[in-house]
């Protein structure tokens, strides 16, 4: 077995090449300034907003921020499956709420630890979504997109019919804590900067798909399914793994909610407004923008607790109409007002490799 490793360096790109016996992997890193630079800045300022609001003595506002990244898990997962299935899907607060309820039950029941009922509320959530996978190829356009708006709500009737397992408004409580800290305001930021781990780490998976062969495949397919066929690619098999996938993804959100706040009540998230919050995110945010859903989540958040704060009764009114207003002004969503000045950034690049 021989083994070497090669450093090569180009233009932007540090080239790292190592090779086993005849089989070479080849790694690649962007080193100039401009493709980090942003990002560094925006994580050290994302990174560094609860210990400002700390210091200022706003603690009530960190519970909204992690409340903003639990959206942005939901958001950035959903963006995968739109693009991923060509569809919109009104189906993510099922998932949230399956999630959530596997998290509480299991640890109720069978006293498992948070981190047991992570992989359950993971796995189980892809087990449903895997069930459910048949309506992303068996229906269409306005039947698929009617047939995940009632899931939730079938759900919600479940949770009042069998109200002694789910606990229908009263919730299922005695959750065990993610995070047994005592001190309330350090048991807030470890939550803040666990959920933003779980943000980062999504947001890491789907921009790495998304810049791979697969993601080219998902984007003609979201473009124009019958050109996807004719190029040969199998899209029922990539709209149901997404769709698998991103079941799974979202599932997590509700796992982290039920240890959260020690309690699950799934009807609070299984609930329109919920529902509305999440589509708000992902749409404002920028159409299969990965970061834009964080950004959107984080805005959608700040401007319904601004409004709350400021303007009482008349809350609901501005912040919807706001928000409207947005999706009209900004078709690109938020993410496309900086896309537009760094669009040369995100220009995909396609590499054929001949083998001679």
């Amino acid at each position: 077995m021989v083994i070497g490793l090669k450093r090569k360096e180009r233009r932007g790109r540090l080239i790292l090449e190592i090779q086993i016996g005849k089989s070479v992997r080849r790694f690649e890193w962007t080193i100039e300034p401009r493709y980090w630079r942003n990002p560094i800045i925006a994580f050290l300022i994302w990174a560094s907003l609860p210990l400002i609001l700390w210091s200022a003595g706003y603690y009530s506002i960190l519970s909204t921020l992690v409340f903003a990244n639990v959206l942005s898990i939901i958001a950035v997962a959903y963006s995968l499956r739109v693009i991923g299935t060509g569809r919109l899907d009104f189906g993510p607060t099922f998932f949230v709420a399956m999630g959530g309820y596997v998290a509480a039950l299991f640890s109720k029941w069978y006293g498992l630890s948070p981190w047991e009922t992570f992989f359950l509320s993971f796995l189980i959530g892809m087990a449903l979504g895997a069930l459910l996978s048949p309506i992303v190829v068996i229906s269409k356009g306005i039947y698929y997109t009617l047939i995940t708006f009632i899931l939730p709500f079938v759900l919600y009737e479940i949770t009042y019919w069998r109200s002694d397992i789910f606990g229908a408004e009263t919730g299922i409580p005695g959750v065990p804590p993610l995070l047994p800290i005592i001190n309330p305001v350090m048991a807030e930021l470890s939550y803040f900067y666990f959920s933003v781990a779980i943000v980062i780490l999504y947001t890491f998976i789907v921009d790495k798909i998304l810049r791979s062969k697969y993601g080219l495949m998902m984007g003609v397919l979201n473009e124009d399914e019958e050109i996807a066929n004719m190029y040969g690619i199998n899209t029922n098999l990539i709209k149901v793994i997404i769709f698998i996938v991103t079941s799974g993804m979202i599932s997590v959100a509700g796992w982290f909610l039920a240890h959260y706040y020690m309690s699950f009540t799934g009807v609070l998230y299984l609930s329109p407004e919920f529902l509305t919050l999440t589509l708000m995110a992902a749409v404002l945010g920028g159409k299969g923008a990965v970061y834009g859903a964080v950004i959107g989540s984080y805005f959608v958040v700040g401007l319904r607790e601004f409004t709350r704060m400021w303007l009482g009764g008349y809350s609901t009114i501005v912040f919807y109409a706001s928000v409207l207003m947005l999706l009209l002004v900004l078709p690109e969503g938020l993410w496309g007002l900086y896309r537009k000045r760094r669009y040369r950034e995100y220009v995909p690049t396609i590499k054929v490799r001949r083998k001679t």
